[in-house]
């Protein structure tokens, strides 16, 4: 059997307008990608992935991620995603092209997708602020698998994919549009107030981090993360991820040290970000993700966003960042020793990212300057004493001395 889809990009003009078609045999777990003739054609027309598919006439294959090129599937559900799609669809997708389809207008940034090459619909947000108490109640029967009202289910198909597994959906407010992440019963500590304090205080260090800000309800707090691909509802940026990019299909030592780490990402930004600084930004938060205790930091919690407006590229703002836990294994390779988050493999490849070795020291010392006052910080931000506590066991421990 072979899917089929054409592929919209939304926010360059009032309707979304066909770029190109996608097809996937799933059997084979092979797909193409070719870009439309039209698209070719205009001023405004931009590479969806500028490594893996260039801007031409080509077709482009692959057999990675099931026969689909991982820009397309940054535009759909995630794993939290396509549980809800499976409770709301009584005919089930079959492949990752139905999961698109049936998620058409979910995910982040600015594709959608149709089975017809001459219409698709807008992104659409109908959640409000005042839908919060109903999502929380819902959220739990998801969690649970318990029975749940069709409109709450429908409530949560607005949920992004930037993230992953965790419960959230999308809300607008005051013609701002949020992404809601709700808490689990089964957390260590209160997410999302830890997530909120975790991003202000790495915005001590760079503007680049989405706005955040927790709403604090009766049945539990919700953190709201300012959509940074979007203008009110409108799309304003094309979004592609670091997995996207990176575009392996398994991961071994040797790419650790090379395509799959932060130092491949800095690589990226020295040639196609308009602001070549990006690449000192992402070893800011490298650094940080690793004397924070983020290991969360895979690569799908990376990406890069092109301007419609500017048309240009540039690292993305940092989103989902907040310890993890103390282990110093992480999501990407931080240098030369791979995964493990020390100060001698933050140091290891600092060139990568254009920096001299007495500049990344000095960023380091700084950090850890910083991060070594977490306490005050996540008090300061409504993290409750109890879990300041339990954090003390996640945060790396050499910062507690």
């Amino acid at each position: 059997m072979t899917s089929r889809a054409f592929v919209f990009i939304d926010g360059l003009e009032d309707r979304p307008i066909v770029c190109g078609v996608v097809t996937l045999d799933s059997k084979k777990k092979y797909g193409e990608f070719r870009y439309g003739k039209s698209y070719l054609l205009r001023d405004d027309a931009f590479a969806l992935d500028p490594l893996n598919l260039p801007l031409n006439g080509n077709i482009f294959s692959t057999t990675n991620q099931k026969g689909v090129f991982g820009v397309l599937l940054d535009a759909g559900a995630d794993s939290w995603g396509e549980k809800i799609i499976l409770s709301l669809h009584k005919t089930k997708p079959k492949d990752p092209i139905e999961f698109l389809l049936a998620g058409a207008g979910m995910g982040v940034g600015s594709l959608v997708f149709s089975l017809s090459s001459s219409s698709s619909k807008s992104k659409v947000n109908k959640n409000t602020l005042g839908d919060i108490p109903m999502l929380l109640k819902a959220k739990d029967a998801i969690l649970n698998d318990e029975e749940i009202p069709i409109e709450a289910k429908k409530a949560f198909e607005y949920g992004s994919s930037m993230g992953g597994a965790r419960p959230k959906t999308t809300v607008s407010d005051a013609g701002i549009t949020y992404l809601a992440k709700f808490n689990r019963p089964d957390d260590l500590f209160n997410h999302a107030k830890v997530e909120h304090a975790s991003m202000n205080m790495l915005k001590e260090l760079t503007s680049r981090v989405a706005t955040t800000k927790v709403l604090e309800t009766d049945n539990g707090d919700v953190l709201l993360v300012e959509r940074f691909d979007l203008l009110g509802t409108r799309p304003t940026h094309h979004f592609i991820s670091a997995n996207s990019l990176i575009n392996l299909r398994s991961v071994n030592n040797s790419s650790l040290v090379e395509r799959y780490s932060y130092g491949f990402l800095s690589e990226f930004i020295l040639k196609h970000s308009s602001v070549p600084d990006d690449a000192s930004e992402l070893f800011h938060r490298m650094v940080f993700n690793v004397l924070i205790g983020n290991t969360d930091d895979h690569t799908r919690n990376h990406a890069f966003l092109y301007s419609f407006k500017n048309k240009d590229w540039r690292l993305s703002p940092a989103y989902d960042v907040l310890p993890i836990n103390a282990n110093n294994q992480h999501g990407i390779g931080i240098g030369l020793d791979g995964r493990n988050g020390t100060i001698a493999n933050l140091l290891s490849q600092s060139e990568r990212f254009g920096l001299k070795r007495f500049k990344a020291e000095k960023i380091i010392k700084e950090v850890l300057d910083l991060v070594s006052q977490w306490p005050y910080y996540f008090k300061e931000h409504g993290v409750g004493d109890g879990d300041l506590e339990r954090l003390k066991a996640v945060i790396p421990i050499h910062l507690h001395s």
